[in-house]
């Protein structure tokens, strides 16, 4: 008999948008945030100390669902859906000139008992309000101190610390209802984690299935009454061995999508995983790679996506500079604005609202963003290769003094595009890629161009390629210079098909493969390795162990 697991979900009705407002001020937890808002907003004070001007509740009911297997059997014992709901608070004193936003410590966070209590719920959104207050005020305190013993530039003092918005009030939707077939899946992962039980030599490996399903809750001081859904399902497979010299192999596959019906068939899982059993294998065999190389790579499906986050993904944000002085050493990109930072043929979108791409869910899209900011459908962020905007919250910087509603945090320290979206404007057939990338190194004079299907910074999956004859081997035991934005100045071509990679909260959509040009692959300095196992694993004895048996119980016969 199938065992199914609901995960509860709460009913939005289809009503018009007044009505949606109304019902979603009647909700049980709206109610009770508000209801505590409005009482600390009022009260809470001290003397000598300034009084808070804003307070943000954020309450997370987030349901989530586990199954691992390891080898044919099914290892994690929790086989109903773990429910948390979480509230953290954000408080803020002075006012909106001077508050020290981007400066203030926002750890105060408190877990929700399963009961749905409003005293208890109250109750802890008061110690953490209370706490907020008496930390947040005393440091406000002491910042504007430090303020008066230094010179400030000017510029810098005349920003906001934290910019206006207009509040929305909207249910954007409640937790969804998600249908887990738990038989189906248990078989589905003993059957994926057999495939490892014929590699002895892989020593560890596990299949996984995870499901998340969340409503988030935004309520304000400013009037902000927000809820939002939000979830992902991941199946990922793992597997790893080493060899007598200490060296380590391993190699995943993981798959992110919306809904769990998204997931390839059980056949089409089984091929991935044999085809990760086959990539570790092929890593303990290759050959070491000798020598140094630069010159055209072709990088290869989850490889552009990796150089596409490593890029632009934490790069392309605004940065606001402290009065008082202290520098995160990260780059800042808002004096480069208008300069050219990658090939002329580039572009980098932040596409927010992009709900599929080629009949897949993006589980980056959002309606609105964790401070409360609904964002446009869409903003440029590099067009042909010159850097056009940045992605930035409720922090004014002085080129973007408004939230542009790329907020990730609801303590707004970074930014998410959702979904970052990369094109180019010169493309080739997908399939004549290799032969491209094989003509510009004959050009170069060299004998050989590689291929990188995946740049994990452990065991990256490369493959050299012979000029003359096309022949394909992977090496092992080497290393790609870290790419950045510079590397990608010296982009060559990408094929005409976009792909898609889903994360939990963040959607890539990339060329399936491009090139560049004037790529590093050095040899691995690692001088040090972990010892080998001294005894070896149990499953590579059992023929021994079977032939010993056989040749005792023959003995023991001829005795008789």
């Amino acid at each position: 008999m199938r065992t199914k697991i609901f995960f509860l979900a709460l009913a939005i009705s289809c009503t018009a948008p007044a009505t949606w407002a109304q019902d979603l001020k009647d909700n049980f937890y709206v109610r009770v945030l508000n209801d505590e808002l409005q009482r600390n907003i009022k009260r809470l004070y001290l003397p000598d100390l300034e009084k808070p001007f804003y307070i943000a509740y954020n309450l997370q009911n987030v349901n989530s669902y586990s199954l691992s297997s390891e080898r044919g059997e099914i290892t994690n014992v929790v086989k109903t859906p773990v429910n948390n709901k979480s509230v953290s608070v954000k408080l803020r004193v002075g006012d909106y000139h001077r508050n020290f936003d981007y400066m203030m410590y926002d750890g105060y966070f408190a877990n929700l008992p399963d009961e749905a209590s409003a005293d208890e719920y109250r109750r802890l959104l008061w110690l953490e309000t209370d706490r907020a207050y008496k930390n947040n005020a005393r440091q406000f305190s002491g910042f504007m101190s430090s303020l008066k013993r230094v010179s400030v530039d000017e510029k810098e003092l005349a920003l906001d610390d934290f910019a206006r918005i207009t509040p929305v009030v909207k249910d954007f939707g409640a937790i969804q209802p998600i249908e887990i077939d738990t038989k189906k899946w248990e078989h589905n992962l003993k059957v994926l984690s057999a495939l490892f039980n014929a590699y002895p030599k892989i020593t560890t490996s596990y299949c996984r299935l995870m499901v998340g399903s969340s409503e988030n809750y935004l309520v304000s001081s400013e009037g902000s009454v927000i809820r939002k859904p939000g979830g992902a399902v991941t199946f990922m497979a793992y597997g790893g061995a080493s060899d007598e010299k200490g060296n380590n192999y391993n190699s995943s596959y993981a798959i992110t999508v919306k809904t769990i019906d998204e997931l390839p068939s059980l056949e089409k899982l089984q091929a991935s995983v044999k085809e990760l059993i086959g990539k570790i294998q092929q890593k303990e065999q290759a050959k070491a790679f000798e020598g140094a190389y630069m010159g055209p790579v072709l990088f290869v499906g989850n490889a552009v996506g990796d150089i596409v986050n490593q890029c632009f993904s934490n790069t392309l944000q605004t940065r606001r500079k402290s009065v008082l002085g202290y520098n995160s050493g990260e780059t800042s990109y808002e004096e480069k604005l208008g300069q050219k930072l990658v090939a002329s043929e580039l572009t980098v979108t932040a596409v927010p609202s992009l709900k599929t791409v080629n009949g897949k869910h993006t589980t980056g899209y959002y309606q609105v963003d964790d401070e409360g900011v609904v964002p446009a459908d869409s903003l440029v962020l590099i067009e042909a290769g010159i850097l056009k905007n940045l992605l930035n919250g409720r922090t004014p910087t002085r080129k973007f003094p408004r939230s542009q509603g790329f907020g990730q945090s609801f303590m707004g320290r970074n930014y998410n595009a959702g979904v970052l979206k990369l094109t180019s404007a010169k493309t080739v057939n997908a399939d004549s890629m290799q032969a491209r990338l094989l003509q510009l190194a004959k050009e170069e004079g060299l004998t050989v161009a590689y291929m990188v299907k995946d740049l994990s910074f452990n065991s990256p999956e490369i493959y050299r390629i012979d000029v003359a004859s096309g022949k394909t081997e992977m090496v092992n035991e080497c290393k790609i210079t870290p790419l950045n934005m510079k590397s990608l100045r010296r982009f060559i071509v990408a094929s005409d098909k976009q792909q898609l990679e889903n994360r939990s909260d963040y959607s890539i959509v990339a060329p399936e493969s491009m090139i560049i040009n004037e790529i590093e692959i050095e040899q691995n300095e690692t001088t040090t390795k972990p010892k080998p196992i001294i005894v070896s694993n149990p499953l590579l004895d059992k023929k021994s162990i079977a032939d010993t048996n056989k040749k005792g119980l023959k003995i023991k016969k001829a005795v008789k």
